[in-house]
């Protein structure tokens, strides 16, 4: 992967890990001084690029924080608060994939390289908002959200005092930025917007480019819970043949990256008003719960991994080198059993990002529209399919590896989902090839599986995803040797509309009336009914007799509905989907041969182990603390060794401690140490508890 110091801007400014900075220069200034300085072309294509990968950083630290709220209690009150909590950070997850997504198609829309690069180590890079960092949620990680998220200036609406409030935040994100301040998000956007309105020649722009690109009706979502549209998934493609035009989307798909994250205009529900509201729920909640001895976030594995480092035992290393190999040790899944849903999570993660790779890098259409296999998916569609597929999956297991214990030790610390990157974002410009790569992948996952076989035998998940694997590679063999795709394989007849429906919510369970269409067969489906009326409407001459016509499953497709539009928040069934359901209902709903069988069967989720790793609320309440037993804890041997190293500080000494208190304290509370990450605030107010009272053996 790229290291930004081959990037000559001058927001790149050497740290040393113990606080020592230069003054950066940052884009809020709007003056880029590049050397040698880049045309506007070149320089917007950096910009993307850098863009593209703090969308996607941003997208799985947000998604790893989510994926930390445990929701699992016997109080449904209770769990329904927590999931509402879960719910809005995965959903600001959502729309920074769409960021991603509009990101990849303005690279495309000037002729540049795609990029879903990231950083995956908190010491590369001054161009990020804040250091790369998967955390468990808290009251420091939202700190640093909603200060990325923030906009320059006060917006109009916001009062004095919440303003302040919010540079209040600011200094608690720069303590969980170890001791670095928080950058902006938006000044990247601001400088793109320049360059397309103003700068990049109508030659830059390549026309008639919009059958390579991600769409709205591909990608979108729309969690409908705003009084305005900022609640989206937004997507924008560019169409058309006049670079007037380009130009002028482009620019206003910039403005609404910058208005969804920061709230710029009169948007009230930006990302960074939903963080700050959030913020003040998790308060809430900490101050009810921990009295009462509940844990609400699952204690995962800062930035976990399933690679070990070893750490050499060699003077030599300088501070920096040291933190960072303790920081990749750090989160190391020593457990077997979860290092293995580790290594199932990355091959999933792969998978997710080839597949968007490749359904960017081809062209054309999503569906057959017409003969006896209207509505199947051509193989570009299958890798809109697959893409979301693998969203549920990591999704899934996910879910599991925060239950997991990190240790074979079971210590109280869980693992979590290591969003590791593989070791090539490259794909083949041999389109055979492209699908030949996505073989050996799934082929490793089934290895996987089979593994953890030993430990997890029985679990539906892994059944289910060895099932889909195993029919997959059969396609994926056909389609590596440029064969195209069989006509058996797609569903036909009822299971097809079941499956159309299914698909169309992507997999995802529906919470309001479940997924209904599934695990029922043909008889059940045409007696289903929708508040209290008929899905499949009977011909008024002859109630033996359906007809689409006035039938509530076509007219809920129909994206004009007045009825209840299905599906709710997605985008519409393809019309040649829609066309093929009113077809089977007039040719009486035909059902598969032989008759009686399921539909879809809908994909289960793993056994999720219970209790594991969940610890009672921290014993800050204790009435009297000692160093032996509640602070020398708190150090890990590398905290020993490095203090000891560098700054002379003895741990295993009481009295070197209290006479460098001052110095330790400061470095605490401003993030400063340990040196590989800061304390969560719960540690530093147990150490600054122990001081106060003393400072006992």
């Amino acid at each position: 992967m790229k290291k930004y110091y081959e990037i000559p801007l001058q927001t790149l400014v050497c740290r040393s890990l113990n606080g020592q900075v230069g003054q950066p220069f940052t884009l809020e200034q709007q003056s880029l001084s590049l050397d040698p300085q880049l045309t506007p072309r070149d320089e917007a294509t950096l910009l993307l690029t850098v863009g593209a990968e703090v969308e996607h950083a941003l997208m799985v630290q947000y998604l790893y924080g989510a994926y930390s709220v445990r929701y699992d209690f016997e109080n449904n009150e209770l769990n329904g608060r927590l999931r509402g909590l879960y719910r809005i950070i995965a959903q600001i997850a959502r729309e920074e994939m769409g960021h991603l997504m509009t990101v990849q198609n303005l690279l495309q829309l000037i002729g540049s390289p795609l990029s879903f690069e990231r950083e995956d180590s908190p010491f590369e890079s001054e161009l990020y908002p804040f250091r790369f960092k998967l955390e468990s949620l808290s009251q420091q990680s939202l700190a640093k959200y909603i200060t990325a998220e923030r906009p320059a200036v006060k917006p109009p609406h916001m009062s004095d005092e919440k303003w302040r409030k919010i540079e209040e935040i600011s200094a608690i994100a720069q303590c969980a930025n170890d001791g670095h301040p928080v950058k902006h998000v938006g000044p990247i956007y601001e400088r793109l917007i320049q360059l397309f309105e103003h700068e990049l020649e109508d030659g830059d722009f390549l026309l008639n480019r919009a059958d390579s690109q991600g769409t709205w009706r591909d990608w979108g979502y729309d969690e409908g819970l705003s009084r305005d549209d900022s609640q989206k998934v937004h997507v924008d493609s560019f169409e058309g043949s006049n670079p007037d035009t380009l130009r002028k989307t482009a620019v206003e798909a910039l403005h609404r990256i910058g208005e969804q994250g920061e709230g710029y205009g009169d948007m009230i529900d930006s990302h960074f008003e939903r963080f700050l509201a959030l913020y003040e729920q998790f308060l809430d909640l900490e101050a009810e719960l921990e009295p009462q001895g509940i844990e609400f976030i699952w204690p995962v594995a800062t930035n976990p991994s399933t690679s070990k480092k070893n750490i050499p035992q060699d003077d030599r290393f300088d501070l920096v080198t040291s933190a960072k190999l303790a920081f990749e040790e750090r989160g190391y899944i020593s457990n077997d059993r979860a290092r293995n849903w580790g290594h199932l999570f990355n091959l999933r993660y792969r998978l997710l990002l080839a597949y968007l790779m490749h359904f960017l890098r081809s062209e054309g259409s999503r569906y057959l529209t017409q003969g006896p296999d209207k509505g199947d998916r051509t193989p570009r569609g299958l890798l809109l399919l697959w893409s979301f597929d693998e969203m549920r999956h990591i999704k899934k297991i996910a879910e599991k590896m925060v239950r997991l214990p990190l240790h074979p030790s079971e210590d109280g610390m869980n693992a979590g989902p290591p969003f590791q990157l593989p070791y090539t974002l490259t794909i083949s410009d041999r389109e055979p090839f492209r699908w030949r790569s996505h073989l050996d992948v799934v082929k490793a996952s089934l290895t996987i599986i089979n593994d953890l076989g030993s430990t997890d035998a029985g679990d539906p998940f892994l059944e289910d995803l060895q099932t889909s694997d195993e029919r997959q590679i059969k396609l994926l063999e056909i389609l590596s040797c440029g064969e195209t795709i069989p006509p058996d394989f797609f569903p036909q007849k009822f299971q097809k509309v079941a499956t159309i429906l299914e698909e169309a919510v992507r997999g995802f369970t529906i919470d309001a009336h479940t997924n209904f269409w599934t695990n029922i067969n043909r008889d059940q489906f045409v007696h289903l009914h929708m508040f209290n009326t008929p899905f499949l409407a009977k011909n008024p001459h002859n109630e033996c007799q359906f007809v689409a016509n006035n039938s509530q499953l076509v007219s809920r497709l129909d994206s004009n509905s007045k009825t209840g539009r299905m599906p709710r928040y997605r985008p519409n069934i393809d019309s040649s989907r829609q066309e093929f359901v009113s077809e089977w209902i007039d040719d009486q709903a035909p059902d598969n041969q032989p008759p009686g069988q399921i539909g879809v069967v809908s994909e289960r989720s793993p056994n999720l182990d219970v209790e594991t790793g969940i610890q009672t609320a921290f014993a800050i309440s204790k009435s009297d603390l000692s160093y032996q037993a509640d602070i020398r804890p708190l150090f890990r041997e590398f905290d020993y060794e490095t203090l000891q190293r560098f700054d002379n500080i003895d741990l295993s000494d009481i009295e070197n401690v209290r006479e460098n208190i001052h110095t330790l304290q400061d470095r605490i509370q401003a993030g400063k140490l340990p040196y590989d990450a800061c304390w969560p605030s719960k540690k530093i107010a147990l150490f600054r508890r122990w001081v106060d009272e003393g400072m006992k053996s």
